[in-house]
């Protein structure tokens, strides 16, 4: 009944205080089967960012598929077919791809924390739980469910002082799909990382009992579309 309680249960939500002290309230977030594909999700991110940035250090001056790439320079195109394809191996590409991966995973933090806070502070936590376990619970319960504003910021009736960020969210998107064209060419890039993966399994006790005795091959355009399809349906 202090003065300090009354003020803060005004602020902020009512009974806080009491379920802060209250050792029958479980204060964490209970998590559910998209909590976990997330978490997941999130670390796959964190891992192929770092690694990038590991290939694209240790790999900086040559590597198996390129042994004098020290003499090309930070930056260099495809080298052609002579080479087995030397496309996205630079140390320049090796940094554009780790931010990619980066802004990639930061995406994903920021689609599910906002998601889950809606839901909570919505007063329906189970459409996540529900919805957040398959790609079209993401897309309708989530990403159109959610965009009726930035629809009718394209009509004339929805014609507010928000309109012009509702254009830019295109026009955004528009840049991030025509970018897509710029990693297309992922072949002695997954080639490299192949490569980096073989050196430190050789080098893990136990796990270099088993070697791979063969040599990877750069990948052709048309293998390198499937595992980028691949890679971004999963």
């Amino acid at each position: 009944t202090s003065p300090a309680t009354i003020a803060g249960n005004q602020v902020w939500l009512p009974g806080w205080l009491e379920a802060i002290n209250n050792s029958k309230t479980d204060l964490f977030l209970k998590i559910g089967p998209g909590d976990f594909l997330v978490h997941h999700a999130i670390a796959l991110g964190l891992h192929v960012t770092a690694l990038i940035l590991v290939k694209g250090a240790l790999d900086a001056r040559g590597s198996k598929l390129m042994p004098d790439k020290k003499d090309f320079g930070y930056s260099f195109p495809c080298d052609g077919p002579g080479r087995g394809g030397t496309c996205d191996i630079s140390a320049w590409d090796a940094f554009y791809l780790a931010m990619f991966w980066m802004l990639n995973t930061i995406g994903w933090v920021t689609f599910y924390w906002h998601w889950k806070h809606m839901t909570i502070w919505g007063g329906n936590p189970g459409q996540f739980d529900e919805s957040s376990n398959y790609i079209m619970g993401w897309l309708r319960d989530y990403l159109w469910l959610n965009s009726s504003p930035l629809i009718n910021g394209y009509n004339p009736f929805g014609m507010n002082n928000l309109s012009v960020w509702s254009w830019m969210f295109l026009f955004g998107h528009l840049i991030w799909a025509t970018g897509f064209m710029f990693l297309i060419s992922w072949r002695g890039y997954w080639q490299e990382l192949i490569e980096t993966l073989v050196w430190a399994h050789e080098r893990t006790p136990l796990a270099n009992l088993i070697r791979w005795r063969d040599k990877p091959v750069a990948l052709s355009i048309v293998q390198a579309r499937l595992v980028g399809l691949a890679h971004f349906a999963v």
